[in-house]
């Protein structure tokens, strides 16, 4: 305990001694918004000069087709900027130590969604096979919770509606280690399955962290959150609104698995380090679903022999091969996310 206390204290020497203000935050999102559209308006044609376009699953809907050789590695527009502000930040002013934990994360995320997309687009269509996938977001999982439960210090959950707050010590601490794995497996890749169509992933992670930030404030202003917490979300939603400049329909480059394994975790880890976990699936309700929509069409189509549930899994295709238009969709599952969101702040509200 005495080396891990040292540890913590040697890494806040590298954190600075600035308070982060509300105004402060705003002026890193605008600065993070302009930032992704100038990386993005530089970096598309250079992405297009590689010849690095995305290939289209062969039993996707036949609208899809058209979107072949479309770029991809778009989520480097704004995680670029989002790496860099955010270290930054987390340099610049105090009490950031959680918050640099968390891009961490979403950078060894990355990495391997990086790893997944360059071998799509340079070896195999297939990418990472899902043995290798799994090892390496299941090892990155198991990092993670353990980082957040033992590593950052008073690991908390606050109980939904009375935002009582429950300190995890001894075995209780140890049990919420080991449901945090799975967890945060689950939940970034069903981040990732949802990226299929064009905006969907951007724009529902902008509204996602739009009521996270809203929780956030909420909790900072009672006292049981640092106001910092806000912090992360807010980025997150400038960057994927900017990001929508150049993904929104028709996709004009693809965000690959290189951002939605980011996001994902990212997503996920705000609300474990708000002590709100619940809050990954009820705001981001559409994300669980989404992932819930492919174990349900697996599990079906085993036990039945090949019967299924679902035209197609995930569900956003299933309602394209219904007739649906793909933006018809997107505003449809905008407004799910939405509504899930307000869904989510119950849990919050009904404790004032």
């Amino acid at each position: 305990m005495d080396k891990l206390g040292l540890t913590l204290s040697s890494a806040s020497l590298f954190m600075g001694n600035k308070v982060l203000t509300g105004q402060s935050m705003l002026l890193w999102a605008l600065i993070m918004f302009l930032a992704t559209v100038l990386t993005g308006t530089i970096g598309l044609p250079l992405i297009k000069k590689l010849n690095i376009g995305q290939r289209v699953r062969e039993d996707g809907p036949k609208s899809h087709y058209s979107k072949t050789g479309t770029p991809t590695f778009g989520a480097l527009f704004f995680l670029i900027p989002l790496f860099l502000i955010g270290f930054a930040a987390a340099l610049i002013y105090k009490g950031m130590l959680t918050f640099g934990m968390i891009l961490l994360f979403m950078l060894l995320f990355a990495i391997v969604g990086f790893i997944d997309d360059y071998i799509k687009v340079r070896i195999s269509r297939e990418g990472l096979s899902v043995k290798q996938k799994t090892v390496m977001l299941g090892l990155l999982s198991i990092l993670a919770s353990g980082c957040f439960v033992y590593v950052l210090p008073g690991a908390f959950i606050l109980i939904p509606f009375t935002m009582e707050k429950v300190v995890l010590t001894g075995i209780g601490q140890f049990i919420y280690f080991l449901i945090l794995i799975p967890f945060l497996f689950y939940m970034s890749n069903s981040v990732n399955i949802t990226d299929g169509l064009d905006g969907l992933l951007s724009g529902l992670m902008a509204i996602a962290c739009l009521f996270l930030t809203i929780a956030a404030r909420v909790l900072a202003f009672a006292g049981l959150l640092a106001p910092q917490s806000q912090f992360l979300p807010i980025l997150i939603i400038a960057g994927c609104l900017a990001f929508l400049f150049f993904n929104r329909h028709p996709a004009r480059i693809f965000m690959g698995d290189t951002g939605s394994q980011s996001l994902g975790i990212g997503f996920t880890l705000l609300t474990v380090s708000m002590g709100t976990p619940y809050l990954a699936v009820m705001i981001g309700f559409v994300f669980f679903f989404e992932g819930l929509s492919v174990l349900m069409q697996t599990f079906y189509f085993r036990r039945t022999g090949g019967k299924r549930i679902f035209r197609m899994a995930p569900i956003h295709h299933h309602f394209e091969l219904s007739g649906w238009p793909e933006q018809k969709v997107v505003f449809v599952f905008y407004l799910a996310g939405i509504i899930s969101g307000l869904v989510g702040l119950l849990f919050i509200y009904g404790a004032y």
